[in-house]
């Protein structure tokens, strides 16, 4: 193990943290292709490309967490990581002139090269991002970054997007961007220096009980699904529906993020029959005084919920306690993840299995996919990936983006497993009760078939 006494993590081996030693020994016994993170933006207007590159280069050298190289550790099961200073003039941003014949062809151009870099593994010796500054036109530009999960997650996301124009503007202006931010390596070392014997024991009985519990509810397509092709319904919640939904929220003293469980896994328990349910849901270990570092501390826990079908005020409560339980004793390293499931797994069935997954990521604003400051405008997600399609090994795998202004929803469905008629079945009775919680029947129905 590395040396975790006191000194300048800079200078020394550090820890992975729980869920980066998670994430790498996924990827080692994973046959599914690796994908990072992306971001991309179409940026249309007057713009100064070199004051964007000295926004993300600052972005860069402030945040530790992109400038680590992982090393091996021989005899281990996961590797360490150290940080590497950024060398005098190092080149963070590509820039390149394209020449297109037309708008939609310089789009197809760099949706190709977005997604050639979606898929690239972390070589050694590279850093784990690519940023491409593409020019189509002197008021037309594309921006692509891809950033290796390990060192990466939906926080980190958030806060590269909101800072780097945060800069931008700064440094337009004639004014100075942040120097400094809080160091990832310090966080992974308190991460690894916080839990004693007596919490890692409670950890691992908490595993224990919620793998056993996985295993022996295993998704059974019910007898009235119809099977289809795989695909995903959506909705969202805007308008008057997203205010009556943050108005439950208040009446009902949750989160947003625990009415959308609660509502989901009650869903599941009207329309499938499934009182039992093991939810797979993405906790975010940061403490609440590290909400800014940039990092991997996103990992997955599961659910126990065993009331599903019970009134939603009993059914919130469950969902609170399981959620609180799992963030508390989600640190657990990788080899005794794997021990414990191999130990949990009963008839054959995988614990580790996530047939009902749920992503929820909270953003502070309203829904703005095109920012406009003056004349500048810039539309996120701009480029999609090209000949690279999303299948789930679940058989149910919610999306929920949270905004101040609305709620978007989409829920990827196994059509062997599941079927359209009742993943929108399912869809539909969960918004219903999100909305409008005290009055949807908690009789279980099963649906009509289209």
């Amino acid at each position: 193990m590395p040396d975790l006494t006191p000194g300048d993590p800079r200078e020394r081996i550090v820890p992975l943290t729980y869920e980066q030693e998670w994430y790498h020994a996924n990827i080692r016994r994973s046959t599914r292709a690796r994908r990072n993170v992306r971001l991309s933006y179409e940026i249309r207007g007057p713009f100064d490309p070199d004051a964007f590159t000295e926004a993300v280069h600052g972005f860069v050298a402030r945040h530790d967490a992109l400038r680590m190289d992982l090393v091996a550790r021989p005899g281990a099961d996961a590797p360490a990581q150290r940080v590497r200073p950024l060398a005098p003039g190092e080149r963070i941003v590509l820039h390149q002139s394209v020449t297109a014949a037309s708008e939609r062809q310089f789009t197809t151009y760099a949706s190709a090269l977005h997604s050639r870099d979606f898929l690239a593994p972390w070589a050694d010796g590279e850093r784990p991002y690519t940023f491409r500054l593409l020019r189509y036109a002197d008021d037309h530009h594309a921006f692509l970054a891809t950033f290796q999960n390990v060192v990466f997650d939906g926080r980190a996301h958030e806060l590269f997007a909101r800072e780097t124009w945060r800069d931008y503007r700064t440094l337009l202006a004639g004014g100075s961007p942040p120097l400094a931010a809080p160091s990832f390596a310090e966080a992974a070392l308190r991460q690894r220096g916080r839990y004693g014997a007596g919490h890692l024991d409670r950890a691992r009985e908490s595993w224990r009980e919620r793998l056993e519990f996985a295993a022996r509810t295993a998704w059974n397509r019910p007898g009235h699904a119809e099977p289809t092709s795989d695909g995903t319904v959506h909705a969202q919640l805007a308008g008057e529906d997203a205010v009556a939904f943050h108005r439950a929220c208040e009446r009902l003293r949750c989160t947003a993020m625990q009415l959308l469980v609660a509502s989901f896994v009650r869903a599941l328990s009207a329309c499938a029959g499934a009182d039992r349910v093991t939810v797979w849901t993405s906790m975010d270990s940061r403490q609440t005084a590290e909400r800014d570092v940039v990092g991997m501390f996103a990992g997955v826990s599961p659910l126990a919920v065993r009331a599903a079908g019970a009134d939603l005020p009993d059914v919130l409560v469950e969902v609170r306690r399981r959620m609180l339980d799992a963030l508390r004793y989600q640190q657990i390293p990788a080899s005794e993840l794997s021990a414990l499931a191999a130990e949990s797994a009963a008839d054959g069935a995988d614990p580790l299995r996530r047939d009902v997954h749920v992503n929820l990521r909270r953003f502070d604003g309203p829904y703005r996919p095109t920012e406009r400051s003056g004349p500048l405008r810039v539309t996120a997600d701009a480029y999609p990936l090209r000949r690279i399609t999303f299948g789930t090994s679940s058989a149910l795998h919610l999306r929920c983006n949270e905004y101040r202004d609305r709620v978007l929803v989409d829920l990827v469905f196994d059509g062997r497993r599941v079927g359209r008629p009742l993943a929108q079945a399912l869809l539909d009775r969960m918004v219903r009760t999100a909305v409008a919680p005290a009055e949807t029947p908690s009789t279980p129905s099963t649906p009509r078939t289209p």
